[in-house]
C-alpha cells in the first residue's frame, strides 16, 4: 500500500472563468474574475511543490486542473468527483456519496491514508462558503484529527469589502476547531467571519456569541446590507455595548464590521468570542455554488 500523507482539497474552481463576458459586466463580477485567474495560477505553481505522498481532490471546475495535478503527482493521485449533488436527498447524504468515492479512489489505486495524521489545505470558490462548507464536511466524513488548512491566498473570496485588503490573521477560538479571520480591510475599516474547520459549516448550528458596540461594529451580508444593530445608530442615540451572537452556518453568508474601532482594539472583541457547544444540525440544507451573488 502506498501512503496519502497529504490532502488538497480543491473546491469549485473557475466559476467566473466559465461565465459570458456581458454577465461579468453586468453583474460587476470582474474583480473575482481577476482574482480567479490569480489564485488559478497559483494553485498550477504549488501542485508542482506538493511532496509525492499529497492526493489532490477536485470537486466541479475544469477537469484540465486534475489533469495538471495528474502529470505531477501520478494518475493515482488526481481524484475528479464524478458524485452529483441530488437536491431531493441533501447535503449530508451528499458528503457521504463524496467520502465514499473518495476511498474507493484509494482501494482502486491501492493507496492508504491514516485520519490521526494525515494533512490536509483548502483551495477553491467561495472562501466564505463553499470552500469551508466542504473542506468543514471532507474533515468531518473523513474523521481528520489534525484540522485542514485554510489558505486564502488560494480562494476566491465573495465579498468586494476583502478586495485590496491588507493582510489578516488567523485567532482559534478556545475549546472548539473555530477559526476567526480577521481583515484589515483597504479602507482602513477591519472585517471578520467565523469558519469551523471539523464540521461541515452550512450544517453547523453552533453559536459564536461576543459583544458589540451598536455604534462602531456592523453585522452584514457579503453585499455589505446590515442585519445587525436592527435599528443604525444615529446621533443623541445611546451608544451600547450588546450581546450578539450568530450560528456558524449563519456565517457562510454574513460578516462582522467594524467601522469606529481600531485594529487591535476590535482584535481583543474578537479574541473574546466563545463557540457555544449546542448539537450540529443533521436536517440538511441546500446552499448555492454562486456565492457571491446569493
Amino acid at each position: 500500500m502506498k501512503a496519502v500523507e497529504h490532502i488538497i482539497f480543491l473546491i469549485h474552481p473557475c466559476i467566473y472563468e466559465a461565465i459570458d463576458a456581458d454577465k461579468i459586466h453586468a453583474e460587476n463580477f470582474g474583480l473575482f474574475l481577476e482574482r480567479e485567474r490569480t489564485v488559478k495560477r497559483r494553485w498550477l505553481d504549488a501542485i508542482p511543490q506538493r511532496p509525492a505522498s499529497t492526493l489532490f481532490a477536485q470537486l466541479g471546475g475544469p477537469e484540465s486542473l486534475q489533469a495538471a495535478a495528474a502529470d505531477h503527482l501520478g494518475q493515482e493521485r488526481a481524484l475528479f468527483f464524478r458524485t452529483l449533488y441530488s437536491q431531493d436527498k441533501g447535503l449530508r447524504e451528499y458528503y457521504g456519496r463524496l467520502t465514499a468515492e473518495l476511498h474507493a479512489h484509494l482501494r482502486a489505486h491501492d493507496l492508504e491514508f491514516d485520519p490521526a495524521t494525515a494533512t490536509s489545505e483548502l483551495w477553491g470558490e467561495s472562501f466564505e462558503g463553499c470552500v469551508p462548507g466542504y473542506g468543514g464536511a471532507f474533515a468531518e466524513h473523513l474523521g481528520l484529527h489534525v484540522p485542514p488548512k485554510m489558505h486564502f491566498e488560494m480562494t476566491v473570496f465573495d465579498a468586494k469589502f476583502l478586495h485590496r485588503s491588507s493582510g489578516h490573521e488567523v485567532i482559534p477560538i478556545p475549546d472548539s476547531d473555530v477559526e476567526a479571520w480577521l481583515f484589515r480591510c483597504h479602507d482602513t475599516t477591519s472585517a471578520v467571519t467565523f469558519q469551523p474547520r471539523l464540521t461541515a459549516q452550512w450544517l453547523d448550528h453552533r453559536r459564536v456569541s461576543l459583544m458589540l458596540d451598536d455604534r462602531r461594529v456592523q453585522a452584514c451580508t457579503k453585499l455589505g446590507h446590515t442585519v445587525w444593530p436592527e435599528t443604525p445608530w444615529r446621533k443623541g442615540k445611546p451608544e451600547q455595548v450588546l450581546p450578539f451572537d450568530m450560528a456558524l452556518s449563519d456565517f457562510c453568508f454574513h460578516w462582522i464590521r467594524c467601522t469606529g474601532l481600531a485594529y487591535d482594539d476590535f482584535r481583543q472583541v474578537i479574541t473574546a468570542a466563545r463557540v457555544t457547544q449546542t448539537a450540529i444540525e443533521t436536517t440538511p440544507r441546500d446552499n448555492g455554488n454562486m456565492e457571491s451573488s446569493a
